[in-house]
């Protein structure tokens, strides 16, 4: 079994949701207790998104339970050439028989300390996206794509009333709060998130930075628990690798080790 390719799927499966049971009409999909010790898992295929990796690592793991069919995945809904959107996951479960449209989502979000209300403060760490956004999307365009005649007709083929789907979202995330704040309180969303923090680059600039130690990890390894079996490298060369990404409004993701060999993960964000 390929060890590195099985920390990807742990890495997934112990990430936990961003909230518990139900917020505001969406409820998460829980995933089933699994065995890792004989999973079938292939390659994770390479030169994709990442997103497109998490969608494969679901895709296993669901296969891989014993409480849930995989009836179909990554579905088009098209309206005659129009692309209308997709749906993610249609699973049924083996005791109960019933459908279930499953919502994949993964995201990193820092919180920005800007707004009032915490759920406005969750941002992508290139400011590109945002939890609202995402939150809108799922509930006015991906839930009622499937109450749309087009989708109720690939359903039909599937054999699945369109009224007796239930719908869940598997909602992700790793959370990261900024560098000198203790505390945040993410209520109503899950604490067990953060599992890092964040800076400006000017920040990252100051003397007690340059004493660290850094780890510039791949997209797939974002996934990833910090660990020691990486090469290091000092602060100036950290800074050339990732210039060119920040020029380019890409912030980047880094491990960091301290004196006491303690590793975080730190967002060193451009803006």
């Amino acid at each position: 079994m390929d060890h590195k390719n099985l920390s990807y799927y742990r890495a997934f499966f112990k990430t936990p949701p961003l909230w518990i049971g139900e917020l505001e009409g969406l409820r998460q999909f829980v995933l089933p207790e699994l065995n890792f010790e004989n999973l079938e898992m292939g390659r994770l295929p390479s030169n994709v998104r990442l997103g497109h990796k998490i969608e494969h690592i679901f895709l296993k793991l669901i296969q891989h339970s014993t409480q849930y069919n995989v009836i179909a995945h990554n579905i088009p809904i098209r309206k005659e050439k129009t692309s209308l959107g997709e749906i993610d996951f249609l699973l049924q479960d083996v005791d109960s028989h019933k459908f279930m449209h499953v919502e994949l989502t993964y995201k990193f979000y820092v919180v920005t300390g800007e707004a009032t209300k915490i759920e406005c403060q969750l941002i992508g760490p290139n400011r590109s996206d945002s939890f609202l956004a995402k939150k809108e999307r799922i509930v006015n365009h991906q839930i009622p794509l499937l109450r749309t005649p087009e989708a109720t007709s690939v359903l039909q083929g599937l054999h699945i009333t369109a009224s007796e789907l239930l719908h869940r979202v598997c909602f992700k995330s790793q959370i990261f709060i900024p560098f000198t704040t203790r505390e945040v309180d993410l209520a109503p969303f899950n604490s067990d998130c953060i599992c890092g923090r964040w800076i400006p680059l000017q920040q990252f600039k100051s003397p007690w930075f340059l004493e660290q130690r850094y780890y510039l990890p791949s997209k797939p390894e974002w996934l990833l628990e910090p660990h020691q079996g990486v090469d290091w490298l000092g602060h100036n060369e950290i800074l050339d690798l990732i210039s060119i990404g920040l020029e380019n409004k890409k912030s980047p993701l880094l491990w960091m080790q301290s004196a006491d060999f303690t590793i975080e993960k730190l967002f060193i964000v451009w803006w």
